[in-house]
């Protein structure tokens, strides 16, 4: 007896497979941003199905250690501390300066200036709030853990802080916020994002989809808090 799928069967999959695909079309146009991160997940799969680790490994043998020192020097950039207090003190000089300002163009000029410093104050602070939550939620171990112990994969509330890199969120927090207040240095900013989030591979403090996620994260967050400041016509957050 042939026991082959009849034809009617593949046209339902297909119905189904199509109408899944519309759905998540549909879904992705009305959420843009969440979609970034979803999709940042899919492309990370084969990177938490194996290559995070042996690119961790193969750095950690491969690597010279004059390479590993400069990156151990620069990976310190992207602490969030140093950018939080630049921000919150460009913001205060600038309100202190619309404070004492003789003139009403001169207070609203520091008014305004002063607004794109509290941007990138609360894009920075809410993507960071964002990643530790998720380092709660995912509970991955930080590479060290591979090596030593061979403890590998996610382990939802345990303590394990990896996934997404902390340092990652913050230095492309940082330079995104910059990205748009001073646009001019833009190719400055990438460079600079690019070369802290990878120094945190290299120096083996985590795999390569911690520092992807926390990236994307920090920019979809940015991108979310400049359309709330856009909002009702108000100023855009560049300085001029």
């Amino acid at each position: 007896m042939d026991q082959s799928p009849s034809p009617s069967r593949f046209q339902a999959v297909f119905r189904q497979g199509h109408q899944a695909l519309c759905l998540t079309k549909g879904w992705c146009r009305r959420h843009p941003r969440l979609a970034v991160l979803g999709w940042g997940m899919v492309g990370c799969l084969p990177l938490f199905l194996g290559l995070d680790p042996w690119l961790s490994q193969t750095l950690r043998l491969k690597m010279s250690e004059d390479l590993r020192g400069f990156f151990s020097i620069i990976t310190d950039i992207g602490l969030g501390g140093p950018w939080y207090i630049g921000f919150a003190a460009g913001w205060l000089i600038c309100m202190a300066a619309a404070g004492l300002a003789l003139t009403t163009d001169a207070h609203e000029l520091w008014r305004t200036r002063a607004r794109s410093w509290s941007f990138a104050l609360l894009s920075l602070a809410a993507s960071g709030i964002a990643v530790q939550v998720l380092k709660f939620l995912f509970g991955r171990p930080r590479p060290k853990y591979y090596f030593s112990d061979g403890l590998y994969g996610f382990h939802p509330f345990s303590g394990h802080n990896s996934f997404p890199s902390g340092h990652s969120q913050a230095i492309v927090g940082a330079m995104a916020a910059l990205w748009f207040v001073y646009p001019r240095y833009r190719p400055a900013y990438a460079v600079i994002a690019v070369m802290i989030t990878f120094s945190r591979v290299a120096v083996g403090a985590h795999y390569l989809s911690d520092t992807i996620m926390g990236s994307l994260l920090a920019i979809v967050v940015c991108l979310w808090v400049r359309d709330r400041y856009r909002q009702d016509g108000r100023p855009d957050v560049t300085l001029r």
